[in-house]
């Protein structure tokens, strides 16, 4: 039930910073009395004590034995029925529930409370025509095909056994077996198995790969070198020496990525550097004109949907990374704040251009896009699926092709000057 506690001038608007708005809301005695015996026959209508049936507890008794609970009661009537008044008088549009605070009640004598709104940010966009960005455009050489091709084949690289009696050599991989001695005692966990050592590059024992070039399969060299602050003695036996193959650019290597001849994997290849060029400009220019939005349309953005955002971001971020990469939560919300801020931020300013230019995303869209999603879908349970959780996420999905229309038109109006990158 609904009651009408008359707030008049009870209700005063004491604090604004940004989009959080505080009223605070006095209630004299008498309506204070009105929300009292509302509360009570409410709460009548659940309370039990012994001796009485539910329903038929006394209001008196109510009221002197559970003190706590009509004080909950009456707190909630008197909100409910201040919220409308603010909302209405202070066009205010939430995006959270509201919250009560700084409570003070005397029964029987007054009740006063104050509550807080987080709103949605309102704006006047600006600044959204002939955004100046530069489009840099990456040009892929003949030498860009080559090296990539050689990062394949290079990728694909494998080792083999040396030629029988060969000596070890700055090309070779070797395997290693090596002991660590400090003043002729055998260090503890000194003994490594099966260590194997790029002689071409430095190791983390100074002088392993000098001391080891020129030995043959099965011979053991000695040498000292510093090792932390110390100076260690090692004795290390090569087991194994290996040469590293780089897979010819020939018919298995070309039947392996799918092509009959070099120049068709040249042809692939220039394709999709291409591709990943081309978006990497399209994303490093659509950050400009995020970037100049952003500038043009500063705002405030409600706390708590801040919070959310990161939230919801550190979830996705936790379900990326390896576990051992795992940072405190807390640690993490701080780095992710601002990602969420600048997310929200281009959401409503999107929201905002999209409002006064008219753009809106039709149901015949939404329809076409639901197909795009079920081509990609086999089973029919899969399709099933897939049209529920579209159906669940309908409205999200509309915002976001409203704002990627909104972001469209944005780019249209932006003065875009080309330059090789």
């Amino acid at each position: 039930m609904n009651i009408t506690l008359g707030f008049g001038d009870k209700i005063k608007k004491i604090k604004q910073e940004g989009c959080v708005h505080v009223f605070a809301v006095n209630v004299d005695a008498k309506a204070l009395g009105t929300a009292s015996q509302e509360a009570l026959v409410r709460l009548q209508s659940v309370v039990s004590l012994p001796g009485f049936r539910v329903g038929k507890v006394p209001l008196a008794m109510i009221r002197d034995q559970f003190p706590s609970m009509v004080k909950d009661e009456v707190l909630d009537l008197a909100a409910k029925a201040a919220l409308p008044e603010i909302l209405k008088g202070a066009q205010l549009n939430p995006v959270v529930a509201p919250l009560l605070r700084n409570v003070n009640y005397e029964p029987a004598k007054a009740l006063y409370f104050e509550i807080q709104f987080e709103c949605s940010p309102s704006i006047e966009p600006k600044g959204y025509e002939k955004i100046a960005a530069t489009r840099k455009v990456h040009r892929i050489s003949d030498a860009d095909v080559e090296k990539y091709i050689d990062q394949v084949r290079e990728y694909n690289a494998y080792l083999k056994p040396a030629a029988e009696g060969q000596a070890a050599a700055k090309t070779h991989f070797v395997i290693v077996d090596y002991d660590t001695f400090e003043n002729g005692v055998l260090v503890a966990d000194g003994s490594v198995k099966g260590e194997i050592v790029d002689l071409s590059s430095p190791q983390t024992i100074a002088g392993l790969a000098e001391a080891v070039v020129g030995a043959k399969k099965g011979e053991a060299r000695e040498f000292d070198a510093p090792f932390g602050d110390k100076k260690m003695h090692f004795k290390v036996t090569v087991t194994e020496i290996k040469e590293k193959v780089v897979p010819a650019l020939d018919e298995g290597f070309l039947k392996e990525a799918g092509v009959k001849t070099v120049e068709e994997l040249k042809a692939n290849v220039k394709k999709l550097l291409e591709q990943g060029a081309s978006e990497k400009t399209e994303k490093d220019m659509l950050g400009q004109l995020e970037d100049a939005l952003l500038k043009s349309n500063p705002l405030t953005l409600p706390p708590t949907l801040v919070k959310e955002e990161a939230q919801e971001l550190l979830e996705l971020f936790k379900k990326r990374a390896p576990a051992e990469q795992h940072m405190p939560d807390e640690s993490l919300i701080e780095r992710l704040r601002p990602v969420a801020e600048r997310n929200l931020s281009l959401t409503y300013i999107l929201h905002h251009i999209a409002k006064k230019e008219n753009i809106q995303t039709t149901d015949a869209e939404l329809d076409a896009e639901l197909e795009k999603v079920m081509a990609r879908l086999n089973t029919e349970e899969e399709k099933a699926k897939g049209r529920e959780l579209f159906e669940k996420r309908k409205e999200y999905i509309r915002a976001s092709m409203v704002e990627n229309k909104t972001m469209t038109l944005v780019k249209e109006k932006a003065v875009i000057k080309e330059e090789q990158a």
